[in-house]
């Protein structure tokens, strides 16, 4: 099952929050899946593009966000929540510019 999915701003990718813990980027010129990103304990119920496509950012029913690296796939942040599970998050247009 995929929750939410979102282009990149020059459209040539897509990533994909799943509910099999994972994220997923899509090169949509090749239509093949170029990264799963795995990390998170439960459902992924967000993931969107920094504004410059470097990074992705997701959020999940693990009470994490994570923000990852969309070449390497490594993850360069998690934040964790205690109390509540994160329904979605987004860059600001001129995040780590």
């Amino acid at each position: 099952v995929v929750y939410n999915c979102t282009f990149s701003f020059d459209d040539k990718l897509i990533v994909t929050a799943c509910h099999d813990n994972t994220v997923r980027i899509w090169d949509t010129q090749r239509g093949q899946l170029k990264h799963t990103l795995a990390g998170h304990e439960n459902q992924v119920r967000y993931s969107c593009f920094s504004a410059d496509g470097i990074r992705v950012v997701s959020t999940s029913y693990d009470k994490t966000a994570r923000i990852w690296d969309t070449q390497s796939g490594q993850v360069l942040s998690e934040f964790k929540f205690n109390d509540h599970f994160v329904r979605s998050c987004d860059f600001t247009p001129h995040s780590f510019n």
